[in-house]
């Protein structure tokens, strides 16, 4: 061992180095977490949002690397939750190397909406290329095919560009728990990339890096908005499509955000008129952006399959923590801040605003 050698750090303070960094990045984030929360109920859920993310984020940098052999995993799920997340949908995800060829296959089921969308690494101008159900050809079983990257095709194919990191795929559903849902299967065409490779010092550096700077992002993209839309509460604001891409949503989708705030034995009413769409619903959101818990059926997301119309064929719908009686109700729990997304599937025409009024309970 020559002297340089001696002077360079070990494998052991290296990692002690990254550790030490990465951990005291996650203390600043709880901290801020902490101070920026609204109330109690929503400092509970902002710790709680920081460790769903570090386990996704783990997931996607270290378990499933593109580099390796394409697995699916979950991007969203009922208890991994981000930018505001749609309790109706299932959200996988796979990622991908640079000039690596996939194919997906599987049966179309019968949800309303299937896309598949290829995004860069990023916070801006992050979607590559996007297609959904409609543009892909399914056979007489419902059984198709999509090749994801390599020469461009005619038909069926998802091109990743030169820099796409990964690949979400997103199917809506009206009935989670009961709906006949797709199913998907992805494999690599080439190259071949063998088998995973051991966890090396630089690699585990660089991901916790990776990690703190991830997570710090997300829960500041996630505070600023929030805020924005508490400064004005209970209107319903259109969402920019700069802001849409920041937040890695389906270019599909039509978004419409509303801050609820309500004072004891108060309902913001909401009405409405669809358009027709493959798919539209108005749901729950804490300060998180992340949809309230909804395994055990609460009421906290309404479709188009569910909602109940007026007689002119309108709807109305009442957004609070006091059951007012029939159907249309989003349950707050017992909160009084809550924040409303309304998006809209490929809708067919304008959308009429959604009009909001505070109303007594």
């Amino acid at each position: 061992m020559t002297t340089d050698d001696a002077a360079l750090p070990t494998n052991e303070e290296r990692l002690r180095v990254a550790w030490d960094s990465f951990t005291e990045a996650l203390t600043s984030l709880g901290h801020d977490a902490l101070a920026s929360a609204p109330n109690d109920a929503e400092r509970l859920d902002g710790l709680r949002f920081i460790l769903r993310q570090l386990a996704y984020r783990e997931e996607q940098f270290l378990e499933y690397p593109g580099r390796a052999a394409p697995e699916l995993f979950y991007a969203e799920s009922p208890t991994r939750k981000v930018f505001a997340d749609c309790p109706d949908t299932i959200y996988h995800q796979f990622n991908v190397a640079p000039g690596s060829v996939y194919r997906i296959s599987g049966t179309r089921g019968a949800s309303p909406y299937i896309s598949f969308t290829a995004y860069r690494a990023g916070v801006t101008d992050r979607v590559v290329a996007d297609l959904h159900d409609g543009e892909i050809s399914v056979d007489t079983n419902g059984r198709f095919e999509l090749v994801v990257g390599g020469p461009e095709r005619s038909s069926d194919w998802l091109d990743l560009g030169s820099d796409a990191a990964f690949v979400i795929i997103r199917e809506y559903t009206h009935d989670r728990r009961n709906g006949i849902t797709a199913t998907f299967d992805v494999e690599q065409l080439s190259p071949d990339l063998g088998h995973r490779a051991e966890l090396e010092t630089e690699q585990l550096s660089a991901t916790l890096g990776l990690l703190g700077m991830g997570l710090g992002w997300v829960q500041a993209a996630t505070v600023r908005l929030s805020e924005e839309l508490r400064a004005r509460p209970n209107v319903m604001n259109e969402a920019a499509a700069e802001l849409v891409s920041e937040m890695a949503g389906t270019p599909h989708n039509h978004y419409q955000l509303c801050y609820v705030q309500l004072e004891p034995g108060q309902a913001l009413q909401l009405q409405l008129d669809p358009p027709e769409c493959r798919y539209w619903s108005v749901h729950l959101n804490n300060w998180w952006l992340e949809s309230p818990e909804f395994r055990d059926g609460q009421s906290v997301c309404i479709n188009d399959s569910q909602a109940e119309r007026d007689a002119d064929g309108t709807i109305t719908m009442l957004v609070g923590p006091d059951d007012p009686g029939g159907g249309n109700w989003l349950d707050t729990k017992g909160r009084t801040e809550a924040i409303l997304l309304a998006r809209y599937l490929l809708p067919a025409g304008e959308l009429p605003p959604i009009v909001t009024a505070l109303v007594p309970v």
